[in-house]
Order: C-alpha cells, then sequence, then structure tokens
C-alpha cells in the first residue's frame, strides 16, 4: 500500500518442504494427495495428470462406430489386454522405440480372423464392418455379432497372449515382456 514491506521469497522444493511438514490439516490433505497419488503416478507412469494413452484415445474415437450387438477388436482389447497390464503394473507404450504407434487390435484381428478360419470355419465369414478412425487414416475393420465374444476371449486368452503376444511386444514395448506370463488365465484346478 505504497509503502516498504518485507518480502520472503521461497523456492518450489522450499515450499513442499514447508507443508510437507506442517501439521495444518490443509497441509497434510496435500502431502496425502501428493505421495498417494502424484508421486505413484509419476513413478508408475513418468508423469501425472492430462495424458491420454494413444490407445485409449483411439478407442474413444472408435468405440460408438461399432454397431449396436457388435463387439471390435479394440473395444476389447482395451479390458482384456490394455487394462489387464495396467492392472499387473504395466503402462502400455504408446509409440515403439522405431517411432510407430502400437496397435495390437491390428495384430490379434488378423490372428483371430485366422484362428476363426481353421477352427470356426462355419463362423469365419459372420464379421460385417464399421468405420475405424485413426489419426492417419479412416478405413474398414471387422466388427463381429456379440454371441461370438465367448470365442474371441477364448482366442485372446489361450492363444493370443501365451502364443504371440511375446512376439508383438518384444521389439514394440520390451517392458512389457516381464508383465505377460501375469496375463495368463489361471488353470483350473
Amino acid at each position: 500500500m505504497g509503502r516498504e514491506q518485507k518480502t520472503t521469497v521461497i523456492s518450489e522444493s522450499g515450499l513442499y518442504s514447508l507443508v510437507l511438514r506442517s501439521s495444518k490439516p490443509e497441509a497434510k490433505r496435500f502431502k496425502k494427495w501428493i505421495t498417494s497419488e502424484v508421486l505413484p503416478s509419476i513413478r508408475k507412469t513418468g508423469s501425472y495428470g492430462g495424458h491420454v494413452p494413444a490407445f485409449i484415445k483411439r478407442y474413444n474415437e472408435n468405440w460408438n462406430r461399432v454397431s449396436a450387438g457388435h463387439f471390435s477388436v479394440i473395444n476389447e482389447l482395451v479390458v482384456r489386454l490394455w487394462g489387464r497390464l495396467e492392472m499387473v503394473g504395466h503402462m502400455m507404450a504408446d509409440r515403439a522405440p522405431n517411432g510407430t504407434q502400437l496397435r495390437p487390435d491390428t495384430s490379434v484381428g488378423k490372428l483371430f480372423a485366422k484362428w476363426l478360419d481353421e477352427n470356426h470355419p462355419r463362423l469365419s465369414g459372420s464379421h460385417s464392418m464399421y468405420s475405424h478412425k485413426t489419426d492417419e487414416w479412416e478405413g474398414d475393420a471387422r466388427q463381429y455379432p456379440n454371441s461370438m465374444l465367448p470365442l474371441f476371449i477364448e482366442f485372446v486368452d489361450n492363444v493370443w497372449i501365451p502364443e504371440h503376444s511375446e512376439r508383438y511386444f518384444n521389439t514394440r514395448d520390451p517392458a512389457a515382456l516381464p508383465h505377460l506370463p501375469k496375463l495368463l488365465p489361471a488353470k483350473a484346478a
């Protein structure tokens, strides 16, 4: 207010030190948020907040393009691969070391179609197409009737994960490799 005042300047690290030592309720809530949410997220993913993984972004752009009564490979892989990897402690990389975007749904989709041809030829032509969008292109992708979902789950759990996932992730997201065995279904007793 027009007169000289004393000002204390504190660094960012000094501010955190001060707040983390404080016994005020607001400081305790801040400390709990920092130590239980922010720091674990940074340790797990390298960042906190705002970033939507590329696989989830593509899912978000396409989930409502699939016809009612049908499923798409990407819609199911969000739960059966991406979500399960996260549950066992791995965030799937957005891009491979060579810069290409990870798209396991392409690998799974091609191999599922081949598996259907070989194991369920009567059902192999039961798909229709929907318009799938990526950052680079928009084109037709297969959608399957929901009645085939148990076959897809069987394929992912008993064929793709144990027989093909290691080869897929080996050069694309090597950090996923130690987590893949944790995705295998438990053997029946």
